[in-house]
């Protein structure tokens, strides 16, 4: 008797172990990447945020040749598949200087504000992979 109830929580406790594995699903995910520049040059040190009409935002940072990739979340690269507000932006606060964290400074705003603050821009996102770069212009 005792190794059949040893024997059914062994099996329970695999039965558990599986359905547990892998993590949530989210939802489906267009994979985006591309190349920001302005007047030709790369921005570096940019966010750049895609939101959608309903559901969350994708956001990615340039690196200093201008090239970016969306992240949908921690777990995640991506954006939800549709058409997206796009928003990029250099403006950043000072944050940190406390305890262990270095202080990173202030950074203005070098992009107009028809690319951010009242963005006119807008793309559209599908499954699969997408590269969508932006040539902005400060005029």
């Amino acid at each position: 008797m005792k190794s059949v109830f040893s024997t059914a929580v062994c099996v329970l406790g695999l039965t558990l172990c599986v359905g547990c594995g892998g993590g949530e699903e989210g939802p489906e995910l267009g994979q985006v990447s591309g190349v920001v520049t302005l007047d030709g040059q790369p921005v570096a040190s940019a966010d750049v945020t895609f939101t959608p009409d309903q559901g969350r935002p994708s956001m990615g940072q340039t690196d200093d040749e201008g090239k970016y990739r969306l992240r949908y979340s921690a777990e995640s690269d991506g954006a939800l598949p549709g058409m997206h507000s796009v928003s990029i932006s250099t403006q950043r606060d000072q944050t940190g200087g406390e305890g262990d964290q270095p202080l990173v400074p202030a950074q203005e705003e070098r992009i107009p504000a028809k690319y951010n603050e009242e963005t006119e821009l807008s793309r559209e996102v599908s499954a699969g992979e997408n590269t969508i770069d932006f040539e902005l212009t400060s005029e």
